[in-house]
């Protein structure tokens, strides 16, 4: 990955990754990406987009991503065309929104559907990948004699450098979409055949040398490593992916600092197809796309595609928590350019955010959602904005903790300094915890007080060391401004003992005692700590007995 840097003359977004987890820093400081995936075909046309526009507006998004397209900006070749790249500059600033472009153009969704009609029709100049079984696929292989897309994504590039320098609107860039082979564990064409019989290059021999049936420093081939087939044939189409979108990458370079990221369509133990079209799952290299950028075949992407500052996750199925972390290692950073836009998304949301000091997230197709999930959706990315800027201003270095809490994951603990955060889903009166989602952030502001955001979620703290307890010595309801809604004691802390935050959507229990579960989802809390029982004695005995002694005295 590239650790992309900026100079007092350059004031173009980039990652700053002087710390664990790469930020994105955008006009100085660091800039939480609050985004929304536009369906793909709404930036083509002026409805949808204001559409889109309109709900980023209502769920309180700061960003929106959406495609650009090698057919609309290559009709003819040599020609290129950037009236949709206008409209989208000059539309996202109207509504006070950033933007992230998504380039769909050899590749997209492990098919090759945004190629222009003269690379459709041309399968000669243009080779396209061959299955197993000799049938010819509609995805461009990306061993064939072409550059395919690089002079239209070098010219757009360029177009957002001329027309964007000033203002920065567009903030990073993705090359392609969900690359790779679907299909075949890997592309068998005349192409492809030569370049699996020829020598691996060196400096990859060098980066698969810990993998079984790989040599270091010979002429072995591909089609000579031995051992595990598939996984040899998945990194020999990562490597060919890889090289190629190095090559459009390296390029971008020379005229851009704006970060430049790939995503990955993820493998997943259940298949799913809707009315015949593949949308994820499998776990063999061809039921979702061979050679994609995942951290399976990371270490033959980040040797082969150095320019590239992200391998990021399209985030629909799976354990968010391994998924997240894998790519969080793999790039030293995380963003998530596509997610579930539901309550199952909004907690992966605060997971990302808060427990992998994500970039951004950003659910897809929201343009389309009902007014029952924007609701949620605003609500959390104003509780985010929150959280983000308690950990800008935070004395403990803006240490967070983030959660997602399920049926299938209830409860988690968390460590936060010496703190133990004991986290549940918040059931019982006027609540029910069937199906429901919990999800926060808690950040370290210093000095043994915290700010909580988020929804559904019962807070209990301890100490790292048992032989300390810790109380709640105050708790405050926060507005999304920062001032105090309310002083939150008795019921409202279930006796003192808990943080407690109500769910977004809630089921009313019959109880004859109301219980109030109104809450602007923010709070700030302080703590106190008192030693255990068995060493209190010890510290109160003798100030016990001093009183005793002067007892009576003036």
């Amino acid at each position: 990955m590239t650790n992309t840097s900026t100079t007092a003359t350059d004031t173009a977004p980039y990652l700053d990754r002087t710390t664990d987890r790469a930020q994105l820093i955008v006009d100085g400081t660091a800039f939480p990406v609050l985004g929304i995936e536009l369906h793909n075909s709404s930036p083509s046309g002026a409805n949808a987009l204001a559409r889109g526009l309109e709900v980023a507006q209502a769920v309180n998004a700061n960003t929106i991503l959406a495609s650009v397209t090698w057919e609309s900006v290559e009709p003819i070749q040599g020609t290129f065309d950037f009236s949709s790249v206008d409209v989208l500059v000059s539309e996202a600033r109207k509504a006070g929104m950033r933007l992230v472009l998504l380039w769909f153009g050899a590749w997209k969704n492990g098919s090759s559907s945004y190629a222009p009609a003269w690379v459709k029709r041309d399968w000669e100049r243009y080779p396209r990948c061959v299955l197993a079984d000799g049938r010819l696929s509609d995805t461009l292989t990306p061993f064939g004699p072409t550059e395919l897309d690089a002079d239209a994504f070098h010219a757009l590039v360029e177009y957002v450098e001329a027309i964007d320098s000033d203002q920065r609107t567009v903030l990073m860039i993705q090359i392609e979409n969900e690359i790779g082979l679907l299909g075949a564990s890997r592309d068998n064409s005349e192409w492809a055949n030569a370049a699996f019989h020829a020598p691996i290059p060196l400096n990859l021999q060098d980066a698969l040398a810990h993998r079984p049936g790989f040599e270091q420093g010979t002429s072995q081939s591909w089609s000579a490593v031995s051992g595990d087939p598939l996984g040899r044939d998945e990194a020999f189409m990562a490597w060919g992916y890889a090289s190629l979108v190095e090559r459009l990458a390296s390029r971008a370079r020379q005229v851009t600092a704006l970060p430049l990221f790939v995503n990955a369509w993820l493998d997943s133990e259940i298949e799913m197809e809707v009315e015949g079209f593949a949308v994820g799952g499998g776990q063999v290299p061809g039921t979702y796309p061979s050679g994609g950028p995942l951290p399976r075949v990371a270490d033959v992407w980040t040797t082969a595609a150095p320019s590239l500052d992200l391998l990021v996750p399209d985030l629909y199925f799976g354990d968010p928590d391994t998924i997240l972390g894998a790519f969080a290692e793999v790039s030293r950073g995380l963003f998530i350019p596509e997610q579930r836009r539901d309550l199952s998304g909004i907690g992966t949301a605060f997971l990302a955010m808060g427990q992998y000091h994500a970039i951004g997230i950003s659910p897809f197709g929201v343009d389309s959602a009902e007014n029952s999930e924007i609701s949620p959706l605003a609500d959390a990315y104003r509780l985010l904005a929150a959280a983000h800027a308690a950990r800008k201003g935070s004395a403990a270095g803006g240490g967070s903790v983030g959660f997602h809490l399920s049926d299938a994951i209830p409860s988690v603990t968390r460590k936060l300094g010496r703190t133990v955060l004991s986290l549940s889903r918040l059931a019982g009166i006027g609540v029910d915890p069937a199906g429901a989602h919990g999800y926060g952030m808690v950040v370290d502001l210093g000095g043994d007080h915290y700010l909580a955001v988020g929804r559904g979620f019962r807070i209990e703290l301890h100490d790292r060391d048992s032989e300390w307890q810790v109380g709640l010595e105050s708790v405050e309801e926060l507005g999304s401004d920062g001032s105090r809604a309310r002083w939150l004691n008795g019921d409202e802390t279930a006796g003192g003992a808990a943080i407690l935050h109500p769910p977004v959507q809630r089921t009313l229990s019959p109880f004859p005692i109301p219980m109030d579960y109104a809450h602007t989802g923010i709070s700030q809390f302080s703590v106190y700590r008192l030693p255990r029982h068995d060493r209190a004695a010890e510290v109160v005995e003798r100030p016990y007995h001093r009183y005793k002694a002067n007892e009576g005295r003036t």
